[in-house]
């Protein structure tokens, strides 16, 4: 599953739609607006691939062309299949799905959830003196509360002592963890942050420590910073304690300050705000929920500046920003009217 929606992420998957490719939606009794009648559209990049993220219930339903029924395809097998021309309705069951759709091959897939890799750069860390615990790092979250699982089961909301909160030592002071989450999660909010054994010796305890200065993370209401992510599928990997991305040699001084994005939301601009500070340019990036980029400008930055950003040719809905500036990363949401 975690290839597959690398796959997604990397090669076709954008929320705008082109006027030459011919229009490929659901339709059925499963489907929205639940009915034979009207189709539920999907995107392309490519007049081949075809995709879109619908809540279904339990029905019928089939694919076709140009919103009609000179060209469709259907199956009796659910949640894959290989649909041909006039063939039977597909079973579907109830549930949030990210369906994906081949127009050459007739190929279909309900998938229903997606991976996340969170990792941490403990470099700098020990380099400060600190001991690695016995039983090494570890996530604490709400990962109970977002549904998410390991490879050996569910996760516990909170809980880096528990066996499934373990992180896997790849070398070079890299700790990662997969968490798999379902798709009527995406774009949720995931608390969390990196601990080294369990609580006490973890990250946003500190308050001087960067995750509160350059607000990467947000405040428990106790004194305790916690990192925020909206859920995409994808790699998130930070150096420990810090906004400052994996890889760093140090963690540098630039920050990313006072980001606003208006309007929110938009409709053929936004435009971003923000302040560096030791960075020399800065690269604004929108994703769509599947983790892929779908709009990316980047530009030589002064101590101030303001961004616009083109999102005319964006379907509506809801879009990850990303503002990069020298290794730092802040993000957010932005709507699309």
């Amino acid at each position: 599953m975690k290839r597959m929606f690398t796959f997604l992420a990397t090669v076709f998957i954008s929320v705008a739609s082109y006027a030459q490719f011919p229009a490929v939606g659901m339709i059925g009794s499963a489907v929205p607006p639940y009915d034979w009648a009207t189709d539920f559209p999907m995107q392309t990049m490519d007049g081949n691939i075809y995709a879109g993220i619908v809540t279904c219930v339990d029905g019928e339903a089939k694919f076709r062309q140009d919103g009609d029924w000179a060209i469709n395809w259907g199956a009796n097998t659910f949640p894959a299949g290989a649909g041909v021309q006039d063939g039977a309705n597909i079973p579907v069951t109830a549930g949030t799905y990210l369906v994906v759709f081949d127009r050459t091959t007739g190929a279909y897939n309900f998938m229903t959830d997606y991976t996340v890799t969170y990792q941490v750069d403990i470099t700098a860390y020990l380099a400060g003196g600190a001991t690695l615990a016995a039983n090494g790092i570890r996530v604490g979250g709400d990962f109970g509360t977002n549904l998410g699982s390991v490879a050996a089961g569910p996760m516990a909301d909170w809980s880096p002592g528990d066996a499934n909160s373990a992180m896997t030592d790849l070398g070079n002071n890299i700790w990662s963890i997969d968490v798999t989450y379902p798709v009527s999660t995406l774009q949720a909010t995931q608390m969390y942050k990196f601990v080294n054994g369990d609580w006490g010796s973890n990250e946003g305890t500190d308050p001087l420590n960067t995750i509160a200065v350059d607000s990467c993370g947000v405040d428990d209401g106790s004194g305790n910073i916690n990192r925020t992510y909206l859920l995409l599928p994808g790699t998130v990997c930070y150096v420990w304690d810090a906004c400052t991305a994996c890889g760093s040699g140090n963690v540098a001084e630039n920050a990313i300050n006072n980001l606003t994005v208006s309007p929110n939301p938009a409709t053929d601009v936004a435009n971003f705000k923000f302040d560096v500070n030791n960075a020399t340019e800065a690269t604004i990036t929108l994703f769509d929920l599947t983790g892929k980029a779908v709009a990316t400008k980047t530009v030589a930055t002064s101590a101030s500046n303001n961004v616009e950003l083109n999102t005319a040719n964006l379907s509506a809905g809801s879009y990850i920003y990303k503002v990069f500036a020298g290794d730092k990363v802040s993000t957010g949401k932005l709507i699309k009217q």
